[in-house]
């Protein structure tokens, strides 16, 4: 996106052009940094997919879905009860976040070392189940290894796992919400001889139920729009 943003800029001087992007495992201070010379801010949450996460949304939803049997199956279409699924499904993502974090770490503060080393090794991972089979710790523990790092690379997951499990208001901001919104829907309750819809089809409900953009990233866009106005009077 950065590097789209910046092309448009170059072929079409005088246009105001800008985008959002997800702040994924980007520090706070670094949420605007991209802005002035570049036209870029990033989203307060980790990813655009925290933003499809609101439990009073998805209880919409299944209420409508379920709208001819009279209620969703498990309080589906109850806020509160929905709100406890979204929460075991952040849950089940921890040890993930966690294992993407130390590798940001690895690629950032061995920068050099870290290219040398297999692309599997120093991927982040995007999928709830990619972790199965155990031995993140293990695994990250020995690509520090294969670094020279003077840090013990496990030990680092294991601290931030257990961070990210005792302070869970840091997950809307350091869990990325795509892996979550996939073991959310692998949960989802199934109307009676439909099976199983894309996930696809449910967040085009979700947007339906709840068409207005949350305030922060409502706050991006007039951001944007007022940078703009401000830059054509210069």
């Amino acid at each position: 996106m950065i590097e789209a943003v910046t092309e448009l800029r170059r072929r079409c001087p005088g246009v105001p052009i800008y985008g959002i992007i997800d702040r994924d495992l980007a520090a706070a201070e670094a949420l605007d940094s991209d802005f002035i010379g570049k036209g870029i801010l990033r989203t307060p949450r980790c990813t655009l997919e925290n933003y499809l996460l609101e439990s009073e949304c998805w209880a919409k939803v299944f209420s409508f879905i379920f709208s001819r049997q009279g209620a969703a199956p498990d309080s589906w279409d109850a806020p509160i009860q929905v709100r406890g699924y979204i929460e075991h499904a952040f849950q089940e993502c921890l040890p993930l976040s966690a294992y993407n974090h130390v590798i940001q770490y690895g690629n950032h503060r061995y920068t050099q070392q870290a290219r040398q080393t297999p692309e599997a090794a120093r991927s982040y991972r995007d999928h709830p189940d990619a972790l199965a089979g155990g031995g993140p710790a293990v695994k990250l523990r020995s690509w520090g290894q294969q670094l020279g790092a003077a840090e013990d690379f496990g030990d680092l997951f294991e601290r931030e796992l257990q961070a990210l499990e005792r302070d869970p208001a840091r997950w809307p901001q350091d869990v990325s919400g795509k892996p979550v919104l996939q073991s959310l829907h692998r949960r989802f309750p199934r109307l009676p001889g439909a099976g199983q819809f894309s996930l696809s089809h449910y967040l085009n409900l979700y947007v339906r139920e709840c068409p207005f953009p949350p305030e922060d990233i409502a706050a991006l866009i007039n951001r944007i729009v007022e940078h703009a106005r401000w830059s054509r009077r210069e």
